[in-house]
């Protein structure tokens, strides 16, 4: 459904700028260095947020002379920021309850619901721009960092989790590039600008390692699906696999990507890591051997992106069957997206936007995938043949960060700060799109 109209408060006012819970360190590590919530030395979040209202721009009736007509298919948006959004996530049991969690410019993050676009709290002590903000894996507990080396700590403090209280703020990296929590616990890991790498146990808050390897900034990280290890990248063109357990590498990899990594995603067997660099190169690592004792070694060099083009999503992919394991999606800012058969290293279909892409996400158990750009838009394509599912619209600036969940049939339109009014959910596939960027407002749309 399309509009004239641009994206207008629900209170109309002008501004000036625009439950249930669906090893190694996984169970017992974990359940050791998690202990009981300790009320003590836990300050209240101080959640009033400013009462200014969103930007509104002004409406036309039709495009004029020389003009192209202003679509915008959202069902919902969120205002509050202000400034440019750079970290997108839902709930890990969303569509309930229908939470989302941003951090941007504005030197805060946003805990906001996605049906009517209500402030739940505002994450604030931030004196620097907000990169990355992630809840946990049971969902009780929601983490910011920013480019002032802080990471901070909120937990649910309601049982329909309207109330978040602030639990710690954690001594960490000079400047937080990523976050990551366990993904069976509430260990949390963050890379830094200064090469270092930080482990924190919650809610305690204690620091359970710091980890030293690579000789520049840490740009990319994330523990292994079975949570038994911590693999990163830096840009120092190296990656390590490390035991989160000890802090010691298990092996370091020289992947030889001019201007080091930028991405890198595990197989969800974790024996594979796909990265890329700041260059255009992707190399496909083999961390298999790990488990007897060998190396992890580069196995394939996948040539398909243009010189000097920075990767900036990769994401494994199921084409059909159920596997994951096999195929991987790489996107870059030349505005493509390349579908890569891993088994013959190969490329199996690309995608192109018009624009750099800056992020790529899964619609989970389907062969469905949607991506960022900065020409405006939000994409959804089949991986088994590229083809473009829906292309979603309203946003007058790059969109930096995407995130996809369950729809939840939540009828919703003008009146929840959306213009597609009332998207008829019979013909929908069953998701939700979160998408936010450089305008400050983020978009919530029906896929």
């Amino acid at each position: 459904m399309s509009s004239t109209q641009t994206h207008q408060d629900p209170e109309q006012v002008v501004e000036d700028h625009g439950e249930d819970y669906g090893s190694d360190l996984a169970n017992e590590d974990v359940d050791e260095v998690v202990a009981d919530h300790d009320e003590e030395g836990d300050v209240p979040m101080d959640d009033d947020s400013d009462d200014e209202t969103a930007p509104q721009q002004d409406g036309q009736d039709g495009p004029g002379p020389g003009q192209e007509e202003f679509v915008d298919n959202s069902i919902a948006a969120f205002y509050s920021h202000r400034k440019s959004v750079f970290s997108v996530s839902l709930h890990p049991s969303f569509p309930n309850p229908p939470l989302a969690l941003s951090g941007g410019e504005d030197d805060g993050g946003w805990i906001w619901n996605t049906q009517d676009g209500s402030e739940v709290v505002r994450l604030g002590g931030h004196t620097d721009s907000v990169t990355s903000a992630l809840f946990n894996a049971a969902g009780d507990l929601a983490a910011t960092g920013g480019m002032d080396g802080k990471v901070r700590i909120w937990r649910k403090a309601s049982d329909d989790f309207k109330s978040w209280e602030f639990l710690t703020n954690l001594e960490g990296p000079d400047e937080v590039v990523w976050i990551d929590w366990h993904p069976k616990g509430s260990v949390l890991a963050a890379g830094g600008a200064d090469a270092t790498l930080w482990m924190w146990q919650l809610p305690s808050g204690n620091v359970m390692n710091v980890f030293s390897g690579h000789s520049d900034a840490v740009s990319c990280g994330s523990f292994t699906p079975d949570g038994k290890r911590l693999v990163t990248g830096a840009e120092d063109g190296t990656l390590i696999v490390w035991d989160p357990r000890s802090a010691e590498v298990v092996s370091k990899v020289a992947t030889h990507l001019d201007g080091g990594l930028t991405q890198l995603a595990i197989s969800p067997d974790a024996r594979v890591v796909v990265v890329g660099g700041a260059a255009g190169d992707v190399r496909v690592i083999n961390i298999g051997a790990l488990d007897n004792g060998g190396a992890a070694s580069v196995v394939a060099s996948l040539t398909g992106h243009a010189e000097g083009e920075s990767i900036e999503g990769i994401q494994f992919v199921d084409v059909g069957g159920g596997n994951r394991t096999g195929h991987v999606i790489t996107a870059s800012t030349e505005g493509k997206a390349i579908v890569w058969d891993l088994s013959l290293a190969k490329m199996r279909c690309e995608v192109m936007h018009d624009a750099a892409i800056t992020s790529i996400a899964l619609h989970p158990g389907t062969t469905l995938f949607s991506t960022s750009s900065a020409d405006h838009t939000i994409k959804t394509w089949d991986a088994r043949t590229g083809g473009c599912v829906a292309t979603q619209q309203g946003f007058t600036d790059g969109v930096l960060a995407l995130a996809v969940g369950k729809d939840d049939g939540f009828t919703q339109g003008a009146e929840t700060g959306g213009i597609g009014a009332y998207t008829n959910t019979a013909s929908a596939k069953g998701w939700k799109l979160v998408g936010a960027g450089d305008e400050g407002v983020a978009l919530v749309f029906r896929v």
